[in-house]
């Protein structure tokens, strides 16, 4: 399924990490079944990325000594969907509320690497080269740099 519509976020996101259901019906402070079919929340979508699924889910497992690997995977399976968008709103939420924060301290963007999907390397990439980030040779290496 290609991401077309702001409103397929949050129902996307339940089938790749259903334990985000919970911070779902806290962000849109409605019951789940309805969070996922209302159209209004989808003006909600960038936050959606940031509170539900990057600060409180994705970054502290990438933090932790012994991440969960599952859902690190999905989390960014969730994320490599949203870069395969048309929608460029789609991509850039994707962008800078789930990979601009793996900047944010040493050791994050190395340790999500073996995670990501093509498009989701090719942005974290980009986005190594646009901001001038020291990275390790090996980082370089499988960035493509």
């Amino acid at each position: 399924m290609i991401v077309t519509s702001y409103s397929q976020i949050p129902a996307l996101l339940i089938d790749f990490v259903p334990e985000a259901a919970s911070l779902i019906e806290e962000e849109a402070d409605m019951p789940i079944h309805e969070a996922v079919r209302d159209e209004d929340f989808a003006l909600g979508y960038f936050n959606l990325l940031g509170n539900v699924l990057s600060y409180p889910l994705l970054m502290p497992q990438l933090r932790a000594e012994d991440p969960d690997r599952d859902l690190v995977a999905r989390c960014f399976a969730f994320v490599e969907k949203l870069m395969e968008s048309p929608e460029d709103g789609i991509r850039s939420a994707a962008h800078f509320q789930c990979l601009e924060p793996l900047l944010d301290a040493d050791g994050l963007l190395e340790t999500a690497l073996p995670f990501m999907g093509e498009r989701t390397r090719g942005e974290a990439a980009k986005m190594v080269r646009f901001y001038a980030v020291e990275v390790d040779d090996e980082t370089r290496r499988k960035l493509g740099l």
